[in-house]
């Protein structure tokens, strides 16, 4: 039945591509590279579309995707047939092999090279502590319940039992209410994510399995880049479009983020398809134009910051009230077919996950969006208002006379008024920003410009401003100007304010949602359209920056270029859902990480605890109501005071990850690794005993690893080849002094640190103990009466590698 369906899928997906195409073909798209593209990515977003529209009735499932799909397939065939459209055409109908086959052959292997390196390298980051995760969790929730409905109304028995020490919801997945608030039932839960890049790897896991996720944004990455040789290709030529595409296709933040579970590769090609559909069909009838803006709307369901989106196609409309009167209502169409579905997504919004807009709204995010859009609105429609007036009309002829009439002084204005604006975010603003005493997040912030360069150079940015003479004062092609509308205020907007986590390449995701391919591009154009005659000097220029910028990707690529991130993840949570216990079995872990990936994946009922040892001290009531309960800690040798624990089995996350760096491009690899015991509690017939004054760990039952696997690093002093963490659940009483013994070789080669809280507070930084090389000791005091428990750690540095053979916790008197 699998078999059957998965084929049934893809035959849909061939027969809307090659019935589109069919269509494409008699409404005058006769180039078969462009038709099949075309055809294709409608196709792809089709059944996405189609699947997206059952998730919001919570009723998705792969087999209706695909009747609905047929059914739509035999529509098209419908159309065809009443139309006597001739079905009968050749894929490749149109192509001149004597002009385009060597270009077209490096096409092919470059798209080759960059899907392998998408797909085979993928980074399998199944934590629900970051996006990556989260999208993973809500695909995996999409193809087994059929919708984004997390409402669990046994938190009402849970937390009558354990009180505020449950935690409602999980990252990304919060409560529409204060627990305190009784007009709504606890419980309620909704998504802060929107659905529609969820729902394509629902898509992928109903196809092949959980492993086909990670390969979902190969997909988009390849078309993106198909796009940019089409687009590109109209502008300066085939041999520059090439280049654009290895520019783009290889790009580190490009690399990294296609092959992670983010939306921003799907948000790219929706930018990309519709500035490719507009600028090939400005010169036909409006209805084309409208369908291009519905496809950027296509956005809003994936990403709620596509609102931006409005005011730039406002600045193409207003473009063209000024100096393309006559393609004004081309302009509006596009407006319009884009307002149309955003304001669809918007009320998807508001109905599914209402309480992550008022949340932005509340955090400015979503009020500053808002405003911007209404600003923009007023602004054109007072602009149209006023060319409609008798002297509204005459000043609109007499700037657009002056316009045409100075453009050489224009183009120089423009041209030094960028050069000075990135000027002022290479070096002024930098210079600004270190004369104040500010945070790494405000810092990062402050300079995104100068961030930005960590991944497209300096030098591509400046050919830019050739790129923006081309397509605004020599191209007489009004469509560009959605892509260069698109591309200037998304730039502009991401450089004045990332609004993420300033960690690499973390910080990238922002940026390569069109900011990092409008930049590469816009560099090719200005490279090749230079006002250089002799041919011999261009070309040695254009050899010279392509061979600049392929040494500027061997640097930035080689730390991730061929490695598989987290690759144990998948296989591990695989392996949870046919070896945890199911029935009656409820899991409780104070790891945000690990319980939402546990549940939603791997079908175990996780929930989320603020502290271990008061839920310890109430989980019998749990099992008194018929539970089998069990708890996922650090801890090896975990104490229940008056229940009994019983180890039943052991996780292991493990896999290669660069280093997280702020404001700091990575350079260092890392093997992690943790490691989590799943116990079984009871009932114990005897009265709880006292806490032991001492523990003795095994330092085989590490919870926490890393180790160097590569590093990129000229001074490498500070770089750790080894560092293991060892947890220990403090029972009763954490206010007090500590004493931890070592026993090993060569310990005064290590170092020593200690966290408490999940790693959250540090208690005792990393410095030396005190003894031996044999025998060494360190102490530490806990003083907030909160801490549930601690992390020993023991650090090793390069060349210097220390032994750990025993280590023992005491509290000191």
């Amino acid at each position: 039945m699998v078999s059957l369906v998965n084929f049934l899928f893809f035959l849909g997906i061939i027969l809307n591509t090659y019935f589109i195409s069919v269509i494409l073909h008699k409404k005058g798209l006769p180039q078969p590279l462009s038709r099949n593209l075309v055809a294709f990515t409608l196709s792809i977003l089709v059944v996405g579309s189609i699947a997206l529209l059952l998730v919001s009735f919570e009723s998705y499932k792969i087999l209706s995707v695909v009747l609905i799909q047929l059914l739509i397939s035999g529509s098209f065939a419908g159309y065809i047939f009443f139309r006597k459209i001739d079905i009968r055409l050749n894929p490749l109908s149109g192509w001149d092999s004597s002009k385009s086959l060597v270009t077209n052959i490096i096409l092919a292997l470059l798209l080759l090279s960059a899907g392998a390196m998408y797909s085979l390298f993928p980074i399998e980051y199944i934590k629900g502590d970051r996006d990556h995760g989260v999208y993973v969790v809500f695909g995996s929730k999409i193809q087994k319940t059929g919708g984004l409905n997390f409402d669990d109304f046994r938190y009402q028995d849970l937390t009558q039992v354990l009180g505020d020490n449950i935690i409602y919801g999980y990252p990304a997945i919060h409560s529409d209410h204060s627990p305190q608030d009784p007009s709504v039932p606890i419980g309620s839960l909704s998504p802060r994510f929107y659905p529609l890049f969820p729902t394509y790897l629902a898509l992928s896991a109903d196809l092949f399995g959980l492993d086909a996720m990670f390969r979902v944004n190969s997909i988009f990455g390849v078309l993106s880049l198909v796009i940019i040789f089409l687009i590109v290709k109209k502008w300066i030529g085939s041999w520059g479009a090439l280049v654009a595409v290895l520019f783009c296709a290889f790009n580190p933040a490009q690399l990294w983020n296609v092959r992670a579970t983010l939306s921003e590769p799907l948000g790219q090609m929706l930018i990309l398809f519709s500035s490719y559909l507009a600028l090939y069909f400005f010169r036909k009838n409006n209805g084309w134009m409208f369908f291009a803006g519905g496809i950027l709307g296509l956005s809003s369901f994936n990403r709620i910051d596509s609102l931006i989106y409005f005011p730039a196609i406002v600045i193409f409309v207003g473009y063209l009230l000024f100096l393309r009167k006559k393609s004004l209502w081309k302009g509006f169409n596009f407006l319009f077919g884009y307002s149309t579905v955003s304001i669809l997504g918007v009320l998807y919004g508001y109905i599914n996950s209402k309480s992550y807009m008022v949340d932005l709204w509340k955090s400015n995010q979503l009020l500053k969006l808002t405003l911007l859009c209404v600003t923009s609105s007023l602004v054109l429609f007072t602009l149209l208002f006023f060319a409609n007036l008798k002297i509204g009309k005459a000043l609109v002829e007499t700037a657009r006379n002056l316009i045409l009439r100075n453009r050489k002084t224009l183009r120089i204005l423009f041209a030094l008024s960028l050069f000075l604006l990135i000027t002022f975010g290479y070096s002024i603003r930098p210079s600004l920003s270190n004369s104040e005493v500010i945070n790494d997040f405000a810092y990062f912030r402050k300079n995104g410009f100068l961030f930005f360069l960590l991944y497209v150079p300096l030098s591509l940015v400046l050919l830019g401003i050739g790129g923006y003479d081309l397509l605004v004062f020599r191209k007489k092609s009004s469509g560009s100007l959605v892509f260069l509308s698109l591309g200037s205020l998304l730039s502009f907007v991401y450089f004045y304010d990332p609004s993420i986590y300033p960690d690499h390449f973390w910080a990238s995701r922002r940026w390569v949602l069109f900011p990092i391919p409008f930049a590469c591009i816009m560099g090719v154009i200005g490279l090749y359209s230079l006002p250089i005659r002799k041919q011999a000097i261009k070309s040695a220029l254009i050899a010279l920056v392509i061979a600049g910028y392929i040494y500027h990707l061997y640097n930035r690529d080689r730390l991730i270029f061929f490695e598989r991130m987290l690759s144990g993840y998948s296989e591990e949570f695989e392996r949870l859902s046919v070896s945890l216990p199911n029935e009656k079995a409820i899991y409780f872990t104070k790891k945000q990480d690990l319980a939402s990936p546990l549940r939603y994946l791997s079908g175990r009922d996780t929930y989320l605890i603020h502290k271990t040892r008061p839920f310890l001290e109430k989980a019998s009531q749990l099992i008194e109501l018929g539970w089998n309960v069990y708890l996922i800690d650090e801890d090896a040798n975990l104490e229940g005071g008056p229940i009994t624990i019983e180890k039943v089995d052991t996780i292991h996350l493990e896999g290669n990850y660069p280093l997280d760096t702020v404001n700091r491009y990575p350079d260092i690899l890392l093997y992690r690794g943790t490691f989590l015991h799943v116990y079984k509690l009871g009932l114990s017939p005897k009265a709880s005993t006292p806490a032991k004054r001492s523990v003795s760990l095994d330092p085989s039952q590490f919870a926490y690893m890393l180790k160097t696997v590569r590093s990129e690093r000229k001074n490498q002093l500070n770089a750790y080849e080894e560092l293991k963490g060892y947890d220990y659940y403090i029972s009763k009483d954490p206010k007090g002094k500590f004493r931890v013994e070592f026993e090993g070789e060569s310990l005064t080669q290590a170092t020593f640190s200690v966290t408490a809280n999940q790693s959250s507070s540090v208690i005792f930084p990393e410095s030396s103990g005190i003894g031996d090389d044999q025998k060494m000791s360190i102490e530490f005091s806990v003083e907030n009466p909160e801490t549930d428990d601690v992390q020993i750690r023991f650090h090793t540095k390069k060349d210097k590698q220390a032994v750990l053979k025993s280590l023992q916790l005491s509290r000191i008197p």
